[in-house]
């Protein structure tokens, strides 16, 4: 078998599935960030994505995505026979045509099409070689009529030995010669449109995102909006989002990301193989704040511990601080620590006595809020700051933890 062939099952895979609906979701996401007042965006409405502009105007977008690539590894040309081409062309003579929507005479077809604007979106490179594509944007330019582009598209229809596209051509040319005209005048091709998350993120940065903070807006945008969508689909509703209403349940994204606060990236820390051997957990384990069994919380305040010490690193790295920052403000928290550990243990007589000291000051740093660059940062950091401090270590909790 030549090595370049696929099986059936590789062709349809759930890889090949799953790209193909990211593909659309975010072709749909980048609209959305380009709506503006009055305009909405659809997905899996009226096409697989749809924007309502002003004045009674609609765009359908059809997705198509290929992973197979040619030998000089980009995706495949989008050839004048292709499937994909074809079926789409298919598919909108039908919307144009259909009863259910009362379009049954060339009127209203034509009054359709005079609101509507056809876009075909794909990662599949031009070709020279497809006369088809060149001379619909003759059509539209107007140095070649109609009545050639329509003898072209018979010619095809003769020329495949494809079944299935011959139907699909034979749709289009279902038409009358007064819509099938309109028709091609308003079909758009979006080319070698393959690296969509890439535009997704230059649409957040045109949103006056500064670029160190765009990957995390990026990050809460995806995940609240897949939920959202997930949640209205479960519902039983349509994905359809208006400018305002976007706006109206994201903007606190915009919003805090232009603010001077630092950013809390996404974060998903690699836990140790052996959590029982980290300092912090030792000195914890040792005064009774946890067991050998509470397994959870010690990958919980080891997430605490890691999540820290990769922000303290990306903040640096970001430029949102300077090392000198980070220096003062492990600084300031060992003070603090140092200020309370000198008192906790005054009048400890015996081991339990130091045990209780030992807790009650741990739980009283536990309640405190440290700042870094004037901002106080939330507790689950303050936390991790202690764990990370006494996991070097520079800080305990029990009288002698120096000498353990």
């Amino acid at each position: 078998m030549n090595s370049n062939e696929r099986s059936f099952a590789e062709k349809t895979s759930a890889a090949d599935k799953s790209i193909g609906f990211d593909y659309q979701y975010y072709y749909f996401l980048d609209k959305l960030l380009n709506l503006k007042t009055g305009q909405s965006v659809g997905l899996e409405i009226k096409d697989d994505v749809h924007t309502d502009l002003n004045a009674n105007f609609q765009l359908l977008f059809q997705l198509k995505h290929t992973t197979q690539l040619s030998a000089t590894g980009k995706p495949l040309n989008l050839t004048e026979l292709d499937g994909d081409l074809w079926k789409t062309l298919s598919n909108w003579s039908r919307v144009i045509t259909d009863k259910t929507q009362g379009r049954e005479d060339e009127l209203s077809q034509n009054l359709f099409l005079k609101r509507t604007e056809f876009h075909l979106v794909t990662n599949k490179s031009s070709s020279a070689g497809n006369k088809f594509l060149a001379k619909i944007l003759e059509v539209q330019r107007e140095p070649c009529t109609h009545l050639e582009l329509k003898a072209y598209l018979e010619t095809l229809e003769g020329k495949t030995s494809c079944g299935t596209i011959k139907n699909y051509i034979r749709d289009i040319l279902a038409l009358t010669d007064k819509v099938q005209k309109q028709f091609f005048r308003k079909i758009q091709f979006e080319l070698e449109v393959d690296d969509i998350t890439l535009r997704v993120r230059r649409s957040i940065e045109e949103k006056a995102i500064d670029k160190d903070h765009v990957d995390l807006v990026f990050a809460r945008l995806d995940s609240n909006i897949r939920e959202d969508n997930f949640i209205a689909i479960k519902n039983g509703e349509t994905i359809h989002i208006t400018y305002e209403k976007f706006m109206e349940k994201y903007r606190r994204v915009f919003i805090e990301a232009r603010n001077k606060k630092l950013p809390l990236y996404p974060f998903v820390p690699n836990i140790p193989d052996d959590i029982f051997s980290q300092n912090f957990v030792k000195q914890l384990l040792h005064i009774g704040d946890i067991r050998n069994e509470d397994v959870e919380r010690i990958i919980e305040y080891t997430t605490y511990k890691l999540r820290i010490a990769r922000y303290l690193i990306l903040w640096e790295q970001t430029g949102e601080l300077v090392a000198d920052e980070v220096d003062a403000f492990h600084a300031e928290v060992f003070l603090r620590w140092e200020n309370e550990f000198r008192s906790a243990f005054r009048k400890c007589k015996n081991e339990d006595e130091i045990i209780d000291s030992a807790l009650a000051l741990l739980t009283s740093l536990r309640k405190e809020r440290f700042a870094l660059a004037d901002e106080n940062l939330p507790t689950a950091l303050c936390n991790g700051e202690l764990y990370l401090l006494s996991d070097t270590p520079q800080i305990g909790w029990h009288q002698e933890w120096d000498k353990l």
